[in-house]
């Protein structure tokens, strides 16, 4: 399970431009690093549930099913655009910013609402485990695997976003700056969904 060829499958799967890792960059634009961190948690749980959902047959389920698919389709991209929303909206200063922030719960979901994620899990669960050996062993492997990757490439998106927030000093160009973020994220969604 752990060979060179899977490796290389969880980090061009994971550190690639899409909507988690384009949704960490614009948060730690809008936020900083620091103040994103309850978000990247939250990111990395919900993670974990639907390993454990994929360990359960779930993701075979939705695979086969086309309006199972078309449900977490449309939930996904409708989450995708409220989080979009939150970034467009955190330069605009009004007196309840707290409402803005991203939490622990707005991360929970990005993955688990993610059709491209299940995807990836199915299809790399099923090229490189190996149906004569346990399969718990080796989907214990793949979920720890796949996880730490997608931990270390979000931080890393999520990083990038808040070196940009330094360099930005002016609330015009971080508005801009926000909305392109959030461009970005419908835009890999919508290219995801199709």
């Amino acid at each position: 399970m752990l060979s060179y060829p899977f490796l290389l499958f969880a980090v061009a799967t994971t550190g690639t431009p899409g909507p988690g890792n384009l949704a960490h960059m614009a948060v730690g634009q809008a936020m900083g690093f620091r103040r994103a961190l309850p978000f990247l948690a939250g990111t990395a749980t919900g993670l974990v549930f639907m390993s454990i959902a994929l360990a359960f047959g779930l993701g075979e389920l939705l695979m086969a099913s086309e309006t199972a698919s078309m449900v977490i389709k449309v939930a996904g991209f409708v989450y995708i655009l409220y989080l979009a929303w939150k970034v467009v909206r955190m330069n605009i200063r009004t007196p309840d910013a707290t409402e803005r922030r991203f939490t622990f719960r707005d991360g929970l979901l990005i993955h688990p609402l993610n059709p491209k994620g299940w995807a990836v899990c199915v299809v790399g669960f099923s090229q490189f485990s190996n149906p004569e050996l346990p399969l718990t062993p080796q989907f214990l492997a793949f979920a720890a695997v796949y996880t730490v990757s997608l931990v270390c490439f979000h931080c890393l998106w999520c990083a990038a976003g808040a070196w940009m927030v330094q360099r930005l000093r002016s609330d015009r160009i971080r508005l801009t700056v926000n909305c392109l973020a959030a461009l970005l994220m419908v835009g890999a969604t919508l290219r995801a969904l199709l």
